[in-house]
């Protein structure tokens, strides 16, 4: 069976603290894009896969279901590692739900983002599919609806300005909210309502955004650059290293991305993308 893993970005990423068991409390607009990694999986007598990584999640999370079972997973990788977009947990969310299938298991979406909380925090909002809203550790999710219509289709570019961003020590230097500003989610909501690229565009934010260019300042490189060739303003993704902008099409997208290309960067042009 193939099956594509949709990477994701944060057009929202709020930290309101830190919870009793360790983990920072998060509500996050978690929304999947078309650069993907392509997995397949084949049913066989043991669990293997041949990412080579040591904490490979497609692994883990094959074995939190399997209960026995056996299967072969072969990823080709697209989605850059440790780059903020979610690939490792895109993979997991992929193989969670070829093996529910392959191995006839009938759980639903909802119970496969259960055995995803148990895999990886962005699990369950990918095994979902479309524009989430996630929350706690990443184990609440909900559908994030624009009222009267679908999530829009939006035009991107992805930049990675290829350093290796610690989530880790980006959390430890991010300072979590003090108190809940519903204005954030409210605002984002009528911005994609509006259709308006710069509303969307300012209503973008990531409290490990700062905290990630200060250990990182190529990263507010990357972004002043994504601004300057272009697009419709910039964020960054997740704790980083990736950071997005909104462009209104796709020839246009494609444009940005190759000169960022030659000017040393790892760029894409992509869109959003609806349910896995």
């Amino acid at each position: 069976m193939k099956i594509e893993a949709f990477a994701k970005v944060n057009f929202t990423l709020e930290v309101l603290g830190v919870r009793d068991d360790g983990y920072h409390a998060l509500r996050s607009l978690v929304v999947p894009v078309s650069l993907g990694d392509t997995l397949e999986i084949e049913p066989a007598d043991t669990l293997s896969c041949d990412t080579g990584y040591a904490d490979d999640l497609c692994l883990k999370a094959a074995r939190v279901l399997a209960s026995g079972r056996g299967a072969e997973i072969h990823v080709e990788k697209r989605i850059p590692a440790g780059g903020g977009l979610g690939g490792g947990s895109a993979d997991a969310a992929a193989t969670l739900v070829a093996l529910n299938e392959i191995w006839a298991l009938g759980k639903s979406r909802g119970e496969l983002a259960e055995v995803g909380a148990l895999v990886g925090s962005d699990v369950p909002a990918l095994v979902h599919g479309g524009a989430v809203l996630m929350e706690g550790r990443g184990e609440k999710v909900s559908p994030f609806m624009v009222e009267g219509a679908a999530f829009p289709k939006l035009h991107l570019v992805l930049c990675n300005p290829g350093v290796a961003s610690s989530t880790k020590e980006v959390y430890a230097k991010c300072i979590s909210r003090v108190t809940d500003d519903a204005s954030i989610l409210y605002n984002m909501r009528s911005a994609l309502e509006s259709g308006d690229l710069g509303r969307i565009s300012s209503a973008m934010v990531n409290d490990l955004q700062a905290p990630a260019v200060e250990l990182h300042p190529e990263i507010g490189g990357a972004l002043e650059l994504l601004r300057k060739s272009g697009a419709v303003g910039a964020a960054m993704s997740g704790s980083g290293s990736t950071v997005f902008g909104l462009v209104p099409d796709e020839a246009r997208g494609r444009e940005i991305a190759a000169f960022l290309n030659l000017q040393g960067f790892a760029a894409w042009y992509v869109h959003t993308c609806p349910v896995m």
